[in-house]
């Protein structure tokens, strides 16, 4: 199955893993926990052995938003607290009971640091994945990146809720109730 995340696609991330194997701590997260809380700094990043995390943060009105999920046999992280030291502009929660081999952020950096192709890599398809979502937000309908979503990753709607599917879609929850009943009625 293809990486939820496509930049995880465009590196080979067997160095991170192999790092996080061979130094790590494996860490256990009940569904709920938080990996790291929006504001701090992110001390530890991971391989998730198994399970699946969010990224989520609280808009300027209050609302609770969905932007981002990570599963089995992907990087726990986040670019900017882990690189650059800057604080979590997220807090990263355990969608389930989730496995993750766990190590101090700084193994990663100096990994990245002492080889600038990876590193330059490495940004450059977290960059590409960026690009591509906003894009994808004008180029295609929510019905179709509703479809894309559960293609992609099918337990998607097991795990996440309508409401932080909608968020993550960047669409209202009524409007995937319309869009869920369309689908699935098809």
């Amino acid at each position: 199955m293809a990486q939820f995340n496509s930049f995880e696609e465009a590196i080979d991330f067997s160095f991170w893993k192999d790092i996080c194997l061979e130094y790590g701590v494996s860490r256990h997260y009940a569904r709920g926990e938080y990996f790291v809380h929006a504001g701090s700094m992110l001390r530890q990043v991971g391989w998730i052995i198994s399970g699946g995390f969010k990224h989520s943060l609280i808009d300027h009105a209050g609302n609770l938003k969905a932007v981002g999920f990570v599963f089995e046999g992907s990087v726990l992280a986040n670019y900017q607290s882990a690189m650059l030291g800057r604080k979590m502009p997220t807090d990263i929660i355990a969608l389930e009971d989730s496995e993750v081999m766990v190590i101090p952020a700084e193994l990663i950096r100096d990994r990245l640091q002492v080889d600038p192709t990876l590193h330059i890599r490495f940004t450059q398809a977290l960059f590409e994945q960026a690009y591509v979502h906003i894009l994808n937000d004008y180029r295609y309908t929510p019905t179709e990146r509703y479809r894309q979503l559960v293609e992609r990753y099918p337990r998607i709607t097991q795990l996440v809720t309508l409401a932080e599917i909608a968020s993550y879609l960047n669409i209202s929850y009524r409007q995937l109730h319309r869009i869920r009943e369309a689908v699935l009625n098809g």
